[in-house]
């Protein structure tokens, strides 16, 4: 024996083991029902719930249901379900059944579940005892499920009666909770185990006391007639745990919850790659809970359900990349053909190692313009504008008013553009404008020039062909 578990232990501790994941998974599905026996007129309904579970499968179980003896309709979860003993997939490891007997007389049916890999549970059967219909008939409709009731709230059940009232024109219905807690009210007034004359249709109210399935029976009496009426409720607190930050952790924890004096422990659990820390738990009102890593919640009637999770402070570092080109093509019309122009448009890029808890802002604190490639007075350049003759005042180049343009964003320092115009202002003013200027009278003198040029070519020309006098007149 003691050489069997050293191998074993030795197995545990080789090299490599250590990340592997081992997971206790139960031979077969358990399968439990709400109730194994009941009683009904023909025409009523019996509601009941099933459960599986299987240690080590998370679900995606399948059921099946079949009548061996009598005959009725069964829904699940509000759809039709074969009764032949056909699979069929259930949505969640617990389920609603309705079965509806169809003649008096004893009902047994059958009911086994299945796990995705093939395991099958044990056999659970339901016998229902089907009485003859009396001379009255009954119905209580209510919501099904109660997610996160107000604290006075009221659940409507409507009590529909068909048949023959008494004598005096009334139904003597008698309401009673048979599982559950809480109180029934009719008028305003809880009339739990009290008679009630009542009509045909009458519209009781449910106050749930406590979290879970509530059943609601209602005893109908008319004469010598009698029926029975059920109602079924699920209360359920569904935690909801919100944080500004999404998308990089989940709360294990959350969600519906339905079983009353249970111990909800939430908890933090990161996503890959990220690391978030909780720094307390708050409601919605802003204080404090528990500032510890987990929160223990006792689930109850009144018990709180929406919670804010608050993460500490995450030291991010943000690496510049480089600048990225992006480049843009483009026609333009140039002796009456297109011509292809290439553009290019620079953005700086950014990383971070992981996601901030809280938001990252980028402040520009200074905008250095760079005048290195503006040209010198004198200097000719095929990018410098021509200036009209007498004009006094310039546009800003089309650069600069793109600059302008991707700085005026919201988010910028206060007074940032006031600061960028008037620099911009005192650039064009002090360097740019004097070299467009001089330029544009380096051109009308070069226009004066090749007006005298073409005028003593003209002369030359008429003096060639004999136009010309005397040589005075040529000269």
């Amino acid at each position: 024996m003691r050489t069997t578990l050293f191998y074993a232990l030795a197995l545990f501790l080789l090299p490599g083991c250590s990340s592997s994941k081992y997971q206790i998974v139960e031979p077969q599905p358990q399968l439990s029902l709400s109730t194994a026996a009941a009683v009904c007129e023909l025409g009523e309904n019996v509601s009941i719930t099933l459960a599986v579970a299987q240690e080590g499968v998370d679900g995606n179980f399948s059921l099946s249901a079949f009548i061996r003896e009598g005959k009725a309709t069964l829904t699940l979860d509000g759809s039709d379900m074969d009764t032949s003993g056909q699979w069929v997939q259930l949505s969640a490891k617990n389920a609603r059944l309705v079965i509806t007997p169809a003649q008096a007389g004893d009902l047994l049916v059958s009911f086994q579940a299945k796990s995705p890999e093939g395991e099958v549970s044990e056999q659970q059967d339901l016998k229902v005892t089907v009485t003859a219909p009396s001379e009255i008939a009954a119905e209580a409709v209510c919501e099904a499920k109660i997610v996160n009731p107000a604290a006075d709230a009221r659940i409507p059940v409507l009590l529909h009666i068909q048949g023959v009232p008494g004598a005096d024109g009334k139904f003597i219905v008698t309401p009673a909770v048979s599982l559950g807690k809480g109180k029934i009210f009719l008028n305003g007034n809880a009339v739990n185990g009290q008679a009630c004359p009542v009509d045909a249709d009458m519209t009781f109210e449910y106050a749930p006391e406590e979290i879970g399935e509530q059943i609601l029976e209602f005893e109908i009496a008319a004469g010598k007639a009698s029926a029975k009426a059920r109602a079924y409720m699920d209360v359920v607190k569904n935690i909801v745990v919100t944080s500004v930050v999404e998308g990089c952790f989940t709360i294990d924890g959350a969600g519906e919850h339905n079983i009353e004096g249970e111990t909800v422990t939430l908890k933090l659990v990161n996503d890959e790659l990220f690391n978030f820390e909780v720094a307390g738990w708050y409601d919605t009102s802003g204080q404090l809970l528990s500032g510890e890593a987990t929160y223990a919640l006792t689930l109850a009637r009144d018990c709180i359900t929406d919670i804010e999770v608050r993460l500490k402070p995450r030291t991010v570092t943000i690496t510049r990349q480089g600048i990225a080109r992006i480049e843009f093509q483009y026609l333009v019309m140039e002796g009456g053909r297109p011509v292809p122009k290439v553009a290019y448009d620079y953005r700086t890029q950014y990383s971070a190692d992981y996601k901030a808890s809280e938001p990252v802002k980028f402040y520009y604190e200074e905008y250095r313009l760079d005048t290195s490639k503006i040209p010198p007075v004198g200097r000719k350049s095929a990018g410098m504008p021509t200036i009209p003759k007498g004009a006094t005042e310039i546009d800003i180049p089309l650069a600069l008013r793109r600059k302008i343009l991707r700085l005026d964003t919201p988010g910028r320092q206060p007074g940032l553009q006031v600061q960028l115009q008037r620099q911009i202002r005192r650039v064009a003013n002090d360097e740019i404008l004097p070299a467009l200027r001089h330029n544009n009278d380096q051109i009308t003198s070069n226009r004066r020039s090749s007006k005298t040029r073409t005028a003593r070519s003209l002369q030359d020309r008429d003096a060639t062909m004999g136009l010309c006098g005397t040589d005075a007149q040529c000269g």
